[in-house]
C-alpha cells in the first residue's frame, strides 16, 4: 500500500515515544508546517489553548497522516 505524501498543514500523528522527555507522545497530534525534503518535516504540537508544547524536525517514519 502507497503512504500519501505529506504536505504543510496536514494533521499528524506521532508514532514514538522517543521525544516523551521533550512534551510530547505516541499518538500526539501535531500540524506539519515545513517540509524540507520529502523526507523530514517541521510539526507544531500545541495544547487545547492553542499554546506550543513543541516544535521538532521528524523523519516521516515517526509520523503519519491523520486520515480525515
Amino acid at each position: 500500500m502507497r503512504r500519501a505524501s505529506m504536505k504543510a498543514f496536514q494533521k499528524v500523528r506521532l508514532l514514538t515515544d522517543r521525544y516523551v522527555n521533550e512534551g510530547i507522545k505516541k499518538g500526539d497530534i501535531g500540524v506539519i508546517l515545513e517540509d524540507y525534503d520529502g523526507n523530514n518535516f517541521e510539526v507544531e504540537f500545541f495544547d487545547s489553548n492553542g499554546f506550543t508544547i513543541a516544535l521538532f524536525s521528524f523523519p516521516k517514519e515517526e509520523i503519519e497522516i491523520l486520515e480525515r
